[in-house]
């Protein structure tokens, strides 16, 4: 049992989108829980929880953050309470001066290509050339005010779709001025998806070629029964539900409710344990475990107060 509490958190603004990417639960419309957005005064309910055990927050999950009204508000009195704050955003309606002044940390604009005919065979709906102007503005607002902050991400999912554009990806990231073009693993839930989107480049698959040529998705890399997160993070979904991590996509392994109950007593409660458990002695046969690669321990971040 742990003896302390998650240093890193997960916290879901709003589980609604404004694209249908396929692959996502959220857009492809088989979430199958309550659309919904947080409350900005239950945010700080949460976060007053969890501000003096917490390092990091991931402010995002299963849907866009930037649809809640309140997300740069939010972001802003978590980081008055000196919280790291990453998000990521498909960077349709991101409003660079809000964004900027809410002091987060760090921010990911992911795309699906360099060019809108590739972009959309993912992110289905999107505007490649609205983000990147989103993209170009935030960066030269930062300069205008000399701030360090924050880090500007643009990242790529690698699909068969845009494999061949890597290279045109980091001119763009450079002719942007962004802090880091960071390439991502397509992150598939069937074999079906695999096949559709998976590049032919085998070094950007998380999943056995062998198990696929015979019509399975399995891992590549298999971690047994060790997961680190489990004992360091937590996600919050948008009504206060507690959930193990960010593959209970469909909210199957409640934990709580952060809005009614302590943290602490979720967080070392009667079924956290028995969840544990079985992770440690079968996480294979647990649904949200078989596909996820994300085992390793998360980096921490500086906490920096907001300015």
């Amino acid at each position: 049992m742990p003896l302390g509490l998650p240093v890193h958190i997960t916290i879901e603004p709003t589980n609604l989108c404004n694209l249908r990417c396929p692959v996502c639960e959220t857009g492809s419309g088989i979430l199958n829980r309550p659309k919904g957005r947080m409350t900005f005064d239950n945010f700080k309910i949460v976060i007053d929880k969890i501000k003096d055990h917490a390092n990091s927050i991931f402010f995002y999950f299963m849907g866009e953050p930037f649809l809640n009204k309140d997300s740069y508000r939010m972001i802003k009195y978590a980081k008055c309470k000196g919280l790291y704050i990453t998000s990521c955003t498909n960077g349709n309606c991101t409003d660079t001066v809000q964004l900027l002044d809410s002091g987060i940390d760090e921010i990911i604009f992911q795309i699906g290509g360099v060019t809108q005919r590739t972009h959309e065979t993912y992110r289905v709906g999107s505007n490649l050339q609205v983000i990147l102007e989103n993209v170009r503005m935030l960066v030269q607002q930062k300069k205008i005010l000399n701030k360090t902050y924050p880090k500007i991400i643009l990242g790529l999912i690698i699909m068969k779709q845009n494999e061949l554009e890597i290279e045109k990806f980091h001119e763009l990231a450079r002719s942007l001025g962004v802090d880091e073009a960071r390439l991502q693993r397509a992150c598939v839930r069937t074999w079906e998806q695999a096949r559709q989107f998976l590049p032919n480049d085998e070094k950007y698959w998380d999943y056995d070629k062998e198990a696929f040529v015979k019509g399975e998705l399995k891992l590549k890399k298999n971690s047994g029964n060790r997961c680190n997160w489990i004992y360091i993070s937590t996600a919050i979904l948008n009504n206060g539900d507690v959930v193990p991590c960010c593959r209970d996509v469909y909210g199957y392994f409640v934990m709580g409710n952060i809005l009614k109950d302590d943290l602490g007593a979720i967080w070392n409660g009667k079924k956290y344990r028995n969840f544990r458990k079985r992770v440690a002695s079968d996480k294979n046969g647990i649904s949200i475990c078989k596909l996820c690669s994300s085992f390793e321990i998360p980096g921490l971040y500086e906490n920096r107060k907001a300015e």
